[in-house]
């Protein structure tokens, strides 16, 4: 039994459809197509039935494979440690805190330091005069 010859052309499913479509969003989404020209490409991926037909689409655009993404380090990254300004931070943000209470709601700095002054540290000692052992 011999199987006829095989043409250049070769049936393909929802799947190759589906990533004909995925990598054309992709390349939408990096600005290389503009939104009539991926939908009149989707629409022509999705009723595609042959590979040869999803040639063309890709025809004018990069190859995903040789696109290596650049990823960017932070210069701090690179030198080993965080900017200085980030030490500071949380000093900053008690501060803001304090100082947000002290414009909005200033009498409740009073309550805080009236019962810092009554059941602070001086209160909770226990005294023990009179007692022997």
């Amino acid at each position: 039994m011999s199987f006829p010859e095989r043409t250049a052309s070769l049936r393909i499913g929802d799947a190759e459809r589906d990533q004909a479509v995925a990598l054309l969003s992709d390349h939408f989404v990096a600005g290389r197509l503009t939104q009539d020209e991926f939908e009149e490409r989707s629409e022509r991926a999705t009723k595609a039935r042959y590979d040869d037909e999803l040639a063309p689409l890709f025809a004018d655009l990069p190859d995903p494979a040789a696109q290596v993404a650049v990823r960017r380090q932070p210069r701090w990254e690179v030198q080993g440690r965080p900017p200085a300004f980030l030490f500071l931070l949380p000093f900053l943000m008690v501060g803001l805190v304090i100082a947000s209470v002290s414009f909005a709601a200033p009498w409740v700095l009073w309550v805080f330091f009236w019962i810092a002054l009554f059941g602070g540290p001086m209160h909770h000692r226990r005294h023990r005069y009179g007692h022997r052992r």
